[in-house]
């Protein structure tokens, strides 16, 4: 991973009149501006910039701009930038995921020591009790714990071996209109169920900006580094977002479970 201090650096006059020229000369290709809103009743603001295969995602405080995440897809990288502290981190999908997995692997072998210490609390204080009551507590425990909670478990199946959502797309034929643009409604089955209904709207084309291949790539390789199969609707390769996407972009949606509701407030096409 490579650590950048503040951001910003003092450069010669020269090299900025050079820069501006070289601006100057090349074209101009529009991107995407889009701030949208998430959650349920605490809503939570976020801008995307969206251009030639690079995604960054700002959070924002009220008009305040937190921190942001840049992702490269050419380049397969991740930067972190923390605007409070100045401060941004910057590595590779890759790099990320083994990061990913030590931190897990951490965290199992904590929760291990804190299991561990408590059975051994717990024997000590059986101990200190007559004997036919520790055996009558036992024997509660024994029965308290789920059945075939005392075999072994099953080692958890890695994302690469899990097996894929089945995921339905459905139109409703339902249409409104979300910050100034016409959409288009959807309902999102998985394995059955319905997920979430979104709505889509053609006008904005910022999906365009983003190879789907390559994004995969990247998210592919962040996955591996979960240790179990990812929940439903999260499998790489069924992405139902990404599906619709090459229709237009989602400007509302709505998840059943949990009520999260993500809706698009503004969203312009112009030159970054």
């Amino acid at each position: 991973m490579r650590m950048g201090g503040p951001w910003m650096r003092r450069t010669g006059c020269s090299a900025v009149a050079l820069l501006s020229a070289l601006l100057a000369a090349a074209p101009a290709r529009a991107g995407w501006i889009i701030d949208e809103t998430v959650g349920g009743d605490d809503k939570q603001r976020q801008r995307l910039y969206l251009q030639s295969n690079r995604l960054k995602t700002v959070s924002m405080d009220g008009a305040r701009v937190t921190q942001a995440v840049v992702m490269d897809l050419d380049a397969q990288t991740i930067t972190h930038i923390d605007y409070k502290e100045r401060a941004f981190t910057t590595a590779t999908a890759k790099e990320y995921a083994d990061a990913m997995r030590e931190g897990f692997q951490m965290m199992g072998e904590a929760m291990g020591q804190s299991m561990q210490g408590q059975m051994k609390e717990l024997e000590e204080q059986l101990e200190q009790l007559p004997p036919e009551q520790r055996r009558q507590i036992e024997a509660m425990m024994r029965q308290a714990q789920p059945q075939g909670a005392q075999k072994p478990a099953k080692p958890a199946r890695k994302p690469e071996n899990c097996v894929p959502d089945t995921v339905e797309i459905k139109r409703t034929g339902k249409s409104m209109t979300v910050a100034g643009y016409d959409a288009s409604g959807y309902q999102i089955f998985t394995n059955g169920t319905l997920d979430s209904e979104v709505w889509i709207a053609p006008a904005i084309s910022a999906a365009r900006e983003i190879d789907p291949e390559k994004l995969e790539r990247m998210v592919r390789e962040m996955m591996k580094a979960m240790p179990q199969c990812p929940a439903k609707g999260q499998m790489i390769g069924a992405d139902p977002v990404w599906k619709l996407m090459k229709d237009g972009y989602p400007v509302r949606s709505v998840e059943k479970v949990g009520g999260t509701v993500t809706e698009v407030v503004k969203a312009e096409s112009r030159t970054l």
